[in-house]
């Protein structure tokens, strides 16, 4: 059966709507999640945080921001799980810059001309912050759906709901697009020479992916846009794999060590521990710092 790009399309207008749940709505009854509107909050609970984090909890958590985890979610339930991480470059991912690099790698990002189908990002002023499915493009605007959204105008990160959204095809707050390879079943078969090529570089892909990408166990427990910025260590600062000091350490990164952090916090004895991306020895940490020793 061929992976149309329709299947996919189809499957997330249907969640149009879908509000995000409150952490005492999960507790008092976990199946409110598979309810469109009961039991609404800001805690990050929602059916496709808990759907993904089953399938590959090692990278999709639960709860967390689920912008990228709701692209996911479509794709796997009109796909299955294998047809769907082919699509999306190679695998899942729930942050959203990882995600984009992945179509990077396989030279299937694309800055112009959008498609329908097509995995649309968003940028602020530190880089790619949500993401979201294209549906409709004309010569002047482009259609989404998105996750983790409001009904605002704008890019809206976070916004704790599925939305169809609009903007114009040139705006700058869209960085680009991931293009999945839809109709796999019915492009033309390749000799087995270039399929055995295929193979090889996926597999490159995936191993170079896997070995140069540590990301912390615990995920972020709230957003704050203010915060998203390039910081500069203060002092020689232990990367954690949670908030807190008696978190799992990392690495420790150096006085003057640039990070990235793109609005994700806990607090944890009064601190507030950012969610940070750092470059140590060719490898990508993402993990917990104390603020108190980043500089912006």
């Amino acid at each position: 059966m061929a992976n149309t790009v329709d299947k996919v399309i189809e499957i997330a207008k249907a969640e149009d709507g879908y509000l995000e749940k409150s952490a005492a709505a999960y507790k008092k009854d976990p199946s409110v999640l598979d309810k469109k509107e009961e039991g609404a909050g800001k805690d990050n609970y929602t059916k496709y945080g808990r759907d993904m984090h089953k399938i590959y909890p090692s990278v999709m958590d639960f709860p967390a921001a689920w912008c990228d985890c709701f692209v996911d979610w479509c794709f796997q339930k009109a796909y299955g799980v294998s047809n769907a991480k082919g699509l999306l470059a190679g695998n899942f991912n729930d942050y959203t810059v990882a995600s984009a690099q992945l179509y990077k790698n396989k030279k299937a990002y694309y800055t112009k001309d959008p498609k329908v189908g097509d995995q649309i990002f968003f940028r602020n002023k530190s880089g790619i912050c949500h993401t979201g499915l294209v549906i409709e493009v004309t010569d002047k605007i482009v259609k989404t759906i998105e996750g983790n959204t409001s009904s605002k105008a704008g890019v809206v990160a976070n916004g704790g709901c599925v939305r169809i959204k609009s903007y114009p095809i040139n705006s700058t707050n869209i960085d680009g697009y991931g293009r999945p390879k839809y109709d796999v079943a019915k492009t033309k078969k390749a000799d087995s020479g270039s399929k055995a090529a295929e193979k090889a570089e996926n597999q490159s892909v995936k191993t170079k992916t896997e070995k140069k990408v540590y990301k912390a166990a615990e995920p972020a427990a709230a957003y704050h846009e203010t915060l998203s910025g390039k910081y500069v260590t203060t002092a020689n600062l232990n990367l954690r794999d949670g908030a807190g000091t008696t978190k799992q350490l990392i690495v420790t990164l150096p006085k003057g060590q640039a990070v990235t952090c793109y609005g994700y916090y806990s607090m944890a004895q009064g601190v507030r521990w950012l969610y940070v991306v750092a470059e140590m020895n060719g490898m990508e940490c993402i993990g917990f710092c104390s603020s108190r020793y980043l500089k912006k």
